[in-house]
This record gives structure tokens, sequence and C-alpha cells, in this order.
């Protein structure tokens, strides 16, 4: 029986992220439902860029997201890895969620999801 080691980098994920340039790449209303807010953001580095789906459970107290696990998964974790060496965390998603909850298209997008699911109340 061979056994695969894990490979952990050094790298603290935080300065990775202090190199990254995140941008709203598109929202489509019409993936979301009452408890799921999807929006897909723009990763860049250097000129290097790639696109993924962030999904929001929406019906928690507060806005928690990470990249949806869909085709586009694989191209954001090779991204990093190609780039920065660095196989991403669950923890690192939460991390660019949140940071992509800070740019006014997303905050735009926000509203117009809640005006159309008004069930919620979305704290940022």
């Amino acid at each position: 029986m061979m056994i695969r080691p894990l490979k952990f980098t050094a790298q603290n994920f935080t300065t990775i992220v202090n190199q990254l340039s995140i941008g709203i790449h598109k929202f489509d209303l019409n993936r979301c439902d009452e408890r799921t807010f999807y929006i897909t953001i723009n990763v860049s580095y250097a000129n290097n860029s790639t696109i993924c789906d962030l999904i929001f459970l929406i019906d928690r107290d507060e806005l928690f997201g990470a990249i949806s696990l869909n085709d586009l998964y694989e191209n954001v974790q090779r991204f990093f890895s190609q780039h920065f060496n660095y196989q991403l965390l669950y923890t690192d998603e939460m991390q660019l969620a949140k940071l992509a909850t800070t740019h006014p298209s997303f905050l735009e997008s926000i509203r117009i999801y809640s005006q159309k699911f008004s069930k919620h109340s979305i704290s940022l």
C-alpha cells in the first residue's frame, strides 16, 4: 500500500491575497435562489487571471461564502498552484469571498438580490 504525502506550503495566504486583484466578473440573478447567492469573480495576479464562482449561503446570521465546486473550480486551483505553488484551503476560499464582498459591484448585486429575495436580511 502506497501512501501519498500531503503537500503543505509554508507560504501565508494573506501574503498571496495582498498580491491579487479581485473584481466582479458577472452577476446573474437567475442563478440565485432564496438560500444561495452566486456571483462570478475575476482573480488576477500580474498579467494572469482566472474566474470562479462564489456561493454565499444567505440563510445564516452572517454572510459566509466560498468558491463554488463547479466546472470553474479546477481552474482557480490550478491558478494558485501555478503562480504561488499553493493549494487553496476552504478557509482561503472564505477569505477570497470576504474580500469580494467589499467590491462596489458586489454591494450592488446584493442589493438587486435582496429586492427579489427579501425574506433574508443581509448584513455585510
